[in-house]
């Protein structure tokens, strides 16, 4: 339950005005893979980014999906389960978060090439990469900054619930290392 709280109000965090790519998506798909069972995770960011997404289009007339809407989903899947294998190592919230942010990179804006905006060559996904790479680093930026305050707030949480609230902490907080 906890987990889902705080995916809940990543989602509420993603539709609020914030600076561009600045946002707790990346993170949280680490956080889900961190704290949930991993097919819960995926559901979870996948249900979150879907009504996001639909809230994003319903206010700001944004297309609720396009051909790189796959490849974007499927670069928070890969965030969901970088975060459930580095789950125990020390320090694994920032690999994740750092790893999963790269795979992001990777997989989305190669969805982006194959949308059919740049050239269907060598050249053409060149340039594309390329053209990503001043998103990157505010990405990357959130994806650690909102790493660190939801394992933060997360680790206090559950484990005051874990004794009182079992249920609502579905991975026990001694599995999980500090940022």
């Amino acid at each position: 339950m906890l987990p889902g709280l705080l995916v809940l109000l990543c989602v509420v965090l993603r539709v609020v005005p914030h600076p561009p790519n600045f946002a707790p998506v990346g993170a949280t798909a680490v956080f889900a893979g961190r704290t949930l069972p991993r097919g819960l995770g995926i559901s979870i960011v996948l249900a979150a980014m879907f009504l996001g997404d639909l809230v994003l289009a319903v206010l700001r007339g944004y297309p609720l999906a396009t051909w790189a809407t796959p490849f974007v989903y499927m670069g928070f899947v890969v965030q969901v389960i970088v975060g459930a294998h580095f789950r125990a190592r020390r320090g694994g919230a920032l690999i994740s978060a750092f790893v999963g942010a790269c795979a992001f990179f990777l997989i989305s804006n190669f969805g982006v090439w194959i949308s059919g905006l740049y050239a269907p060559t060598g050249s053409g996904i060149a340039a594309c990469y390329i053209a990503a790479v001043p998103f990157f680093g505010p990405t990357l930026a959130g994806d650690l900054v909102w790493t660190v305050l939801l394992s933060a707030a997360y680790r206090p949480l559950a484990a005051w619930l874990e004794v009182r609230r079992p249920a609502w902490v579905p991975v026990r907080t001694i599995r999980i290392s500090a940022v």
